[in-house]
C-alpha cells in the first residue's frame, strides 16, 4: 500500500532545519520508505520540515521501515499508534502515489484532478539512534478503506486531507477521538482522483 509516492516540486515550501534556520528545497522527484518528505507537525505548526518515512518506537535498535502505514481501524488498538494518537500528529506533502495491482500487473500513479498535491494524515515521533545518539524525527501515513475509484485497484488508501483541513488534523484543542472521526467521516470524493497506468508490467 503506497510504498512509492512523486514529491514534487517544493519550491514553494521553506523547510526549517532543527537548529531553526531554513532553506529553500531542491525538487526531490520520488521517495519510498526512509526517505525524508516535507511534512507539518502538530508540535510546530507554523513550519514545514523533514521528516523520515517509517515510524521507528522507542524499542527498535535499529532502522527500518516495516511502520509505514497506520491502519485507521487499529489507531486506538495497536500500542504504537495509541501512543501517539491526540498527540503527535502530522500531514505529509506529495504530489502523487503510486499502488501495484497484482491481477491487473500494472503500477498506477494517483494524482489529484486539480493538479494540486495531496495532504496525507499522519502520526509522528522523534527516535533515537543509540549507536549515534542523533534523534530522527519520524512518521507513518495513515490509511482508510478504498474511495470508489481506489477501490478497483487498491483495498487501502492514504488518508486523504483538503488542504484547508490540515490546521484541523493538526489542532491541538481536539481530542485524538474528534480527529480520527473527521477522517472517518469526510473521505476523500472518488472524482477528486486521477488514476492513469504508470507501467504495465506484462509489456
Amino acid at each position: 500500500m503506497c510504498g512509492h509516492v512523486e514529491i514534487g516540486e517544493q519550491k514553494d515550501l521553506k523547510i526549517i532545519k532543527r537548529d531553526g534556520s531554513a532553506y529553500n528545497v531542491k525538487s526531490n522527484t520520488s521517495g519510498n520508505p526512509g526517505s525524508m518528505l516535507p511534512v507539518v507537525t502538530d508540535a510546530i505548526p507554523n513550519k514545514v520540515q523533514q521528516y523520515r518515512w517509517g515510524l521507528l518506537s522507542l524499542d527498535d535498535n535499529r532502522m527500518h521501515s516495516k511502520n509505514k502505514h497506520a491502519r485507521i481501524e487499529s489507531l486506538f488498538l495497536v500500542p504504537l499508534w495509541k501512543e501517539l494518537i491526540g498527540r503527535h500528529h502530522c500531514a505529509v506533502r506529495i504530489q502523487a502515489f503510486f499502488e501495484y495491482n497484482p491481477e491487473h500487473q500494472k503500477t498506477y500513479k494517483i494524482e489529484r484532478v486539480d493538479g494540486q498535491p495531496f495532504y496525507i494524515a499522519g502520526l509522528w515521533d522523534i527516535w533515537m539512534d543509540i549507536k549515534t545518539n542523533i534523534l530522527i524525527p519520524n512518521f507513518a501515513m495513515i490509511t482508510v478503506p478504498p474511495n470508489s475509484a481506489m477501490s478497483n485497484i487498491h483495498d487501502r488508501m492514504p488518508a486523504i486531507l483538503e488542504r484547508k483541513d490540515v490546521k484541523l488534523w493538526i489542532n491541538r484543542n481536539l481530542t485524538g477521538a474528534e480527529r480520527v472521526n473527521y477522517l472517518r467521516i469526510n473521505r476523500c470524493p472518488a472524482e477528486n482522483l486521477k488514476i492513469s497506468v504508470y507501467k504495465d508490467h506484462r509489456v
